[in-house]
């Protein structure tokens, strides 16, 4: 699930790339077997003792211990432009105005860049319409345990500006 989580992510695309809800660090190590350099990833992860996990066990790697929903409020991530954003959050269980507290200042610094979020539904997890997103499955996971879907969204404003599209 990791790798095909990493393969969504054009690593040639300059910033950091971000990780929402980063755990003990599973989807981190797919990024770095993808070829992403431990200091380019900038972990966010709410629980504290997940956090010292990840500290501890991916050196190199940014973490921050920290609620997703404050993301734009975050300094170490607030003036960067992102190459991508893999989020593993349970977003579909967010209300709108979660989700834009999570997704809009993502979809700001990134560019036109993707934001790749897994999932466990058949649908799309986030309300794309209230979100301004652009949105398309990208990639089904059968082998794991729940079934996986990937999803790739990307600023429907930008995309209609000339950006990537989906």
């Amino acid at each position: 699930l990791a790798d095909v989580i990493a393969a969504q992510v054009d690593l040639s695309r300059p910033g950091p790339v971000l990780e929402l809800g980063a755990g003990t660090g599973s989807l981190t190590r797919g990024l770095i077997r993808a070829g992403c350099p431990p200091e380019r990833i900038i972990a966010l992860e709410r629980e504290p003792e997940l956090a010292k996990i990840l500290r501890r066990n991916l050196p190199g790697v940014a973490v921050i211990e920290g609620d997703a929903m404050r993301i734009g409020q975050h300094p170490a991530i607030r003036a960067q432009q992102l190459s991508s954003v893999v989020s593993s959050l349970p977003i579909k269980w967010f209300s709108a105005a979660e989700q834009a507290a999570v997704v809009r200042p993502c979809l700001d610094r990134l560019d036109g860049g993707r934001f790749v979020q897994l999932t466990n539904g058949f649908r799309s997890p986030l309300a794309v319409k209230e979100l301004g997103v652009i949105g398309c499955e990208v990639a089904r996971v059968w082998f794991n345990l729940l079934p996986a879907q990937i999803w790739c969204y990307w600023d429907a404003n930008r995309s209609l500006r000339g950006g990537e599209a989906a």
